[in-house]
């Protein structure tokens, strides 16, 4: 229990930090002047809609318009439920989660998120992904809207690194 919450002060903190260290904006900032100074908008791209659709509550998906606010909330929960075993640029104890949402259709890595032991014990690339790292993925106990907000913050990484 001791380690238990240990674990849960460290993502707290790493959370915290995270907030506070996002870029400040002066106000008093005068605005672009020409159309080459604006900021470009990030073009969040579709999730992929054929594949494998995985085990579990997830049989369908409507993609919703991209929301920062859920986003945001799934870059929260990222940290403090899946940075200990995950990266996005590098494998850690699993894969390297850049380009999932290219990758895998949205049931499916909501799936493994919300039904993570039966996806590892039947789903073929689930299990080809266990083949590959020596501890297997458990459950972090997410609920379908926090899966989708930490799906939605992997689709805006994802969308940065075209």
């Amino acid at each position: 229990m001791k380690k238990l919450n240990i674990i849960l002060a460290v993502g707290l903190l790493a959370t915290a930090i995270a907030c506070n260290n996002s870029p400040k904006t002066n106000s008093s900032a005068a605005p672009p002047q020409t159309k080459a100074d604006q900021p470009k908008e990030m073009v969040v791209h579709d999730y992929l809609k054929e594949g494998n659709k995985g085990i579990g509550p997830i049989t369908s998906f409507t993609q919703p318009e991209f929301d920062q606010t859920v986003a945001d909330e799934g870059n929260k929960l990222f940290i403090v439920k899946c940075t200990m075993c995950h990266e996005y640029s590098e494998n850690k104890l699993g894969p390297a989660l850049k380009g999932v949402t290219k990758k895998r259709t949205p049931e499916w890595i909501l799936n493994l998120l919300l039904n993570t032991q039966e996806m590892f014990d039947k789903d073929p690339d689930a299990l080809a992904i266990k083949d590959d790292f020596e501890s297997t993925m458990v459950s972090v106990g997410l609920n379908e809207q926090e899966a989708k907000s930490i799906l939605e913050y992997l689709r805006q990484e994802d969308a940065r690194t075209n």
